[in-house]
């Protein structure tokens, strides 16, 4: 097992067993990549989004042994609750039907987002829908700082790759390596949210895991 590996499982329990630094450590390391994920997937409603955060989060510290860091990061491991999350309060909202579309809404364009990546970068098309660049920012905010950035910078703010490198300190040689290995990170995060089936993706995020360590 990696160190990474070992020190998010870690944190996880102590954060469990009452360790006031490892909760807030918890909960600032991802939280802003979890409201993100939850906040698409309940029809923007600020309200309901934090109650489900705050849910994930309680299930997420009452039921440490479930997490395998082998199988992929904690991040990750915390959507997948938080889907579970969502189809519960879903379910008991007044708006629930409606909810229920936009989530699946929300997965379809997700889902054909991931199709346009592959083999090719966000296609001008994508970029232009307020709505997709909404869910790029969600599967962006699961990432290594470094790839965030990058990614964040290409797609979302619409840097070049002249500015990207400027901005980094590094060859444009550099910056363009770096968003082809965050390019491939974004791909296996991307691919492990959409998944329905929590057994269906840890393989994926594992290379995230593993790339990020080589950065």
């Amino acid at each position: 097992m990696r160190a990474a590996e070992t020190e998010s499982r870690d944190l996880l329990r102590r954060a469990a067993a009452g360790d006031d630094q490892a909760l807030t450590r918890l909960y600032e390391d991802h939280v802003d990549g979890l409201y993100a994920f939850v906040f698409a997937r309940v029809g923007r409603d600020p309200s309901l989004a934090e109650d489900v955060v705050q849910e994930t989060f309680l299930r997420a510290l009452g039921r440490t042994a479930a997490y395998d860091p082998t199988r992929g990061s904690l991040a990750v491991w915390l959507c997948w609750l938080a889907r579970n999350a969502i189809r519960d309060g879903v379910r008991d909202h007044r708006r629930g039907d409606a909810l229920a579309a936009s989530w699946a809404s929300v997965d379809a364009t997700m889902a054909q987002l991931f199709q346009g990546l592959d083999p090719r970068p966000l296609s001008d098309e994508l970029l232009a829908r307020a709505e997709t660049r909404e869910l790029v920012s969600a599967a962006i905010a699961n990432l290594p700082a470094r790839y965030r950035d990058a990614l964040t910078r290409k797609y979302v703010l619409e840097d070049s790759l002249s500015g990207i490198a400027g901005t980094l300190a590094i060859t444009e040689e550099a910056a363009k390596s770096l968003l082809a290995r965050a390019r491939r990170a974004f791909r296996a995060t991307f691919e492990a949210l959409v998944a329905s089936d929590p057994g269906a993706a840890p393989a994926a995020t594992a290379r995230v895991t593993r790339e990020a360590a080589d950065v």
